[in-house]
């Protein structure tokens, strides 16, 4: 009987799911039959179009930002010394080898064949200079530093080898290498850094022509080590999810990234499909955790974990494409511990939870949430209303522009009692960068413990991968245990491609835009 119940509910989910589909399904349908049976808007010419959700706010300056929508208007142009595989795996790009020399101490060899796109050789005294530069009063300014402030000093060996002194032991140190694009130092001089972000120079395999408002242009460098197989590429800013759709639907652009997990009909239809990368990231609804809240309680954080059905959350609304979250990293990443499990859905343990700590006629909890940038977002939330509901909490969302969310993560600024948050990952791939956010060292934390403190200082100075593994594990369980958010789902990362592109293999978060072939 219980079994039964629970096939109905998933049931109806799924119809409340489909209702949001119903005021766009049938254009879509008209579009994807236009499509069909007419030309393809001139997209014979061997130009990739690709639609992303948004632009760096810096033009072509890889030092402004970063945020992983960045790298995919960045990395045709600009490269780094590491990057990873979609599977997670650090590998080298600029660089070919690394080597820890002492606890302080790195070397990195460089590739001897990248040149810049103006035809001068890249070499280790182009990378010292540009951690040189990012100790300017202007250098200072720049997003990336926060990765790197642990770096003390880069100095040239060679042409083809740096040396990098850390402040302290750091065993990550070629992760955190990841995003730092290079530019070429003696254009970037000479024009500053304002014209040099609508005129850059890289060693990439594209160079921009253009950047415009929604549109940045690209055409094929020649010179490049990796130099790519089609002529160039369009990246168009195309910030909502239908507009993505339409737009592969009409054959206005060949990928897209960001897609919904209920695109995949739309775009079989047309001969496309849905490509699916690793998650990076894990969703969840964080507490504020402070006296006088219901949440100071760890029986009332447990409790809300155990009533919210995850399970339904992956399984129906996100079409099978995730897995409940079970802590504040993925599986794949470094760090992830996968002997914790996702708490189980349980209301009758929430119920018996919340009155053990005197909340049994329940409480109210507002909270302030982004919905439009992660797939299924709003129908998730109305989903965990309703199972808080049937435990006597009452949720109360408050919907915010992203914009917003920078006054509560790095203000403090929350004006309820919980926010929706990613546990991210980008662009290191390893959870502590995040997690210091919910910590002591937060100048406005939502929650503090001074008891972990010590562990995530010791995992962030630790020589040796395998310790800064144990005790990044360590802290995550930590952190599993005090049931500081409402762990929801791993977000799924699915991207609409077109059937004329072949070879579609990105890494994470970098397009393969070099080895792409477009059949026309």
């Amino acid at each position: 009987m219980i079994l039964r119940i629970k096939t109905l509910k998933r049931l109806f989910l799924k119809f409340l799911k489909n209702i949001e589909q119903i005021n766009t399904s049938f254009s879509f349908l008209l579009i994807a039959l236009w499509a069909c049976t007419s030309s393809s808007l001139g997209m014979a010419e061997d130009i990739l179009r690709v639609g992303v959700v948004a632009f760096p706010s810096g033009a072509a300056d890889p030092h402004r930002s970063v945020s992983v929508f960045s790298t995919y208007t960045w990395s045709p142009t600009f490269e780094t010394l590491t990057t990873f595989t979609d599977d997670g795996e650090l590998i080298g790009e600029l660089a070919t080898d690394w080597k820890q020399l002492e606890p302080n101490l790195w070397t990195f060899s460089l590739r001897k064949d990248a040149v810049f796109s103006n035809g001068r050789p890249f070499t280790a005294h182009d990378v010292a200079w540009s951690f040189n530069y990012l100790r300017t009063p202007h250098g200072l300014t720049a997003a990336v530093n926060r990765d790197l402030a642990v770096i003390e000093s880069a100095t040239a060996i060679d042409d083809h080898t740096v040396s990098i002194k850390t402040k302290i032991p750091s065993a990550v140190l070629p992760r955190l290498m990841a995003p730092l694009y290079f530019v070429e130092p003696d254009h970037w001089e000479k024009v500053g850094p304002d014209q040099f972000a609508f005129e850059p120079i890289g060693t990439g395999p594209f160079t921009i022509s253009k950047w415009q408002e929604g549109k940045v242009t690209y055409k094929a460098n020649p010179q490049s080590w990796r130099p790519p197989i089609i002529e160039g590429i369009e990246i168009l800013l195309l910030p909502e999810v239908t507009t993505r759709l339409q737009a592969l639907l009409t054959g206005r652009v060949d990928v897209a990234i960001g897609m919904g997990p209920d695109d995949s009909d739309f775009l079989q239809s047309v001969g496309g499909r849905i490509h699916q990368r690793q998650s990076i990231d894990a969703m969840s609804i964080t507490l504020v955790i402070e006296e006088g809240r219901p949440a100071a309680d760890i029986r009332v954080r447990r409790a809300l974990n155990y009533a919210v059905d995850k399970d339904a959350i992956a399984d129906v609304l996100l079409n099978g494409y995730t897995k409940p979250a079970t802590q504040g990293a993925v599986r794949g990443l470094f760090g992830y511990d996968p002997d914790l499990k996702s708490y189980p859905y349980d209301p009758e343990k929430a119920r018996a939870l919340l009155k053990e700590a005197d909340y049994e006629d329940g409480f109210s909890l507002d909270v302030e949430v982004i919905t439009g940038s992660n797939a299924s977002d709003s129908a998730i939330y109305q989903l965990v209303a309703s199972n808080l509901a049937d435990v006597n909490v009452e949720l109360r969302v408050m919907r915010i522009p992203t914009s917003q969310m920078v006054r509560i993560i790095l203000q403090g600024q929350w004006r309820g009692d919980g926010f929706s948050q990613i546990f991210g990952s980008w662009p290191s791939f390893e959870p502590l960068r995040t997690i210091r956010l919910h910590s002591c060292a937060n100048p406005t934390p939502w929650f503090c413990d001074e008891q972990i403190t010590p562990t995530i200082q010791a995992a962030k100075s630790a020589i040796s991968l395998e310790d800064r593994l144990l005790l990044t594990q360590k802290v995550l369980r930590f952190y599993h245990d005090q049931a500081t958010t409402i762990l929801l789902h791993e977000v799924p990362l699915l991207d609409g491609v077109t059937a004329r592109v072949a070879n579609y293999a990105p890494n994470k978060g970098k397009i393969n835009y070099e080895t792409i072939s477009l059949e026309n």
